[in-house]
């Protein structure tokens, strides 16, 4: 049996462990929670689900593979900065992308610009030669498993609960990123415009565990 060695780099580098952050940022669901449009465990698959299929998730991963796929990852930064649906979203992929990228150029010696999170992923990837259709797919179950993790802190939910909802959510994860590979400019869009409203609001709340 062959197994791709580079299949650890990418499981590393999108890993919880990964020092990105990823544990002070909710991506609205705070303020979802908040305001009631979550309160269990199915509530927060559907919103996940909807995130994945037709909103912010989705579109990171189309915004990964067009950054892998270009010559000037500046140009595809920019955009998805005009593209970010409200200040605080453009915070969480700006501190996460400069954590990662410090990180990853430390480790792997590579001298990777400071860019979104989504952007640095997929550069990174071209970079070291890596696969981009796993690299896309891992990105979304890790995006899921962080927001489900920041979740739980925020309402009752038990593991079991909460790996479910991960566990549920791996064929949607599979089907974003099939269309991501897929994707062009011009498919960069969102409907989730509760998610993106969460976000919004939540830029005022207080007091507030997560940075968004």
């Amino acid at each position: 049996m062959s197994i791709d060695p580079k299949l650890l780099t990418l499981t590393q580098w999108l890993s919880p462990a990964y020092p990105t952050g990823a544990f002070a940022f909710s991506h609205g669901i705070e303020q979802a929670i908040q305001d009631g449009w979550i309160s269990d465990a199915a509530e927060l698959e559907a919103w996940l689900l909807n995130c994945a299929t037709f909103g912010s998730l989705r579109t990171d991963a189309i915004w990964l593979r067009l950054a892998h796929d270009a010559g000037d990852v500046s140009t595809i930064d920019d955009e998805a900065r005009a593209y970010a649906a409200c200040q605080e979203r453009v915070l969480e992929a700006e501190r996460q992308g400069i954590a990662f990228v410090r990180t990853t150029n430390a480790v792997w010696d590579l001298d990777l610009p400071d860019l979104l999170l989504p952007i640095a992923v997929g550069h990174a990837v071209r970079r070291a030669n890596l696969d981009p259709d796993t690299a896309t797919l891992l990105f979304l179950q890790a995006s899921v498993s962080n927001l489900v993790s920041a979740a739980m802190r925020l309402m009752p939910m038990g593991q079991a609960a909460a790996q479910g909802i991960i566990a549920a959510l791996q064929p949607i994860c599979n089907a974003t990123a099939a269309e991501a590979a897929k994707a062009t400019p011009d498919d960069i869009h969102s409907n989730t415009f509760l998610s993106d409203i969460a976000a919004m609001r939540h830029e005022i709340l207080q007091p507030r565990l997560f940075q968004t």
